[in-house]
């Protein structure tokens, strides 16, 4: 048990700015690998964080405010860290040079002209999205989860492109842990959304497969920034798909969307 809340602990500390200020002992790679088993988790977290800020906000200002402010602290919170990675990983990608050098910008901490696009629409569509949903409270705590939950599909024996270096998760994580992984996202969306639920968790999933070989083909592997764009990208297809399931069959919640909140 202590070890497992250590490896939780940890990849919480690593994936967020809240403090974790308890001492760990001495971390090894093998913590920080299965670690990845509470991706979902930490997501939940994060979602949950940002969830009370819209509430807290909504009680005093008119829900867009709330939107906006509990956007922000999802930014706090995580420090813009995946919304990062996405800027890097546009800026790279859609520079029209050779592999090598899409590699080099995306390491470059000045943020491109693509890059900026990309974080411009990134935050655009999950506003308007968020404010054109009928449980947004749901959707704003379950948004940092679907893009935690899809990452072993991204990082299950991928390839870390670079010479120097080494990704953390790229390529390390186990089979077991990549399960476990799965089945902690599967059981949050279930809750969430019903058996709809098990239909979103599985077009992600997909998703962030097919976006995995799409960047494996441009830069030969899989970078921490291409988890964070991975990561921002599926929280906006959460949206897209709990948008367009509303419109057609209505929202897809299950008990835990009609609480009074």
């Amino acid at each position: 048990m202590k070890t497992q809340l250590k490896r939780f602990l940890l990849t919480l500390g690593f994936m967020t700015r809240i403090p974790v200020n308890v001492d760990l002992g001495e971390v090894n790679d093998e913590d920080m690998h299965k670690g990845f088993l509470y991706y979902p988790v930490v997501g939940l977290v994060i979602g949950l964080v940002d969830m009370i800020v819209y509430l807290l906000v909504t009680m005093v200002l008119p829900e867009t405010f709330g939107i906006m402010f509990a956007m922000l602290a999802n930014f706090c919170v995580t420090g813009a860290f995946h919304l990062d990675g996405l800027s890097d990983t546009a800026d790279g990608i859609y520079s029209a040079r050779t592999r090598e050098r899409m590699l080099e910008i995306m390491k470059d901490s000045r943020i491109g002209t693509n890059g900026a696009i990309a974080m411009c629409f990134d935050i655009m569509l999950k506003f308007a999205g968020l404010y054109y949903c009928d449980v947004k409270w749901l959707l704003i705590l379950m948004m940092p989860v679907a893009g935690k939950m899809v990452q072993g599909a991204l990082v299950y024996k991928a390839i870390y492109p670079r010479k120097n270096g080494i990704g953390i998760y790229v390529g390390t994580v186990s089979f077991g842990t990549v399960v476990g992984t799965v089945i902690l996202g599967l059981i949050t969306m279930v809750l969430a959304f019903s058996w709809w639920g098990a239909i979103m968790f599985a077009v992600l999933f997909a998703f962030a497969y097919l976006f995995r070989i799409y960047i494996t083909g441009k830069i030969g592997g899989i970078t921490g920034d291409v988890m964070g764009a991975g990561s921002e990208l599926s929280e906006v297809l959460l949206l897209i798909l709990v948008l367009i399931i509303t419109r057609f069959a209505g929202f897809p919640g299950s008990l835990i969307s009609y609480f009074p909140l």
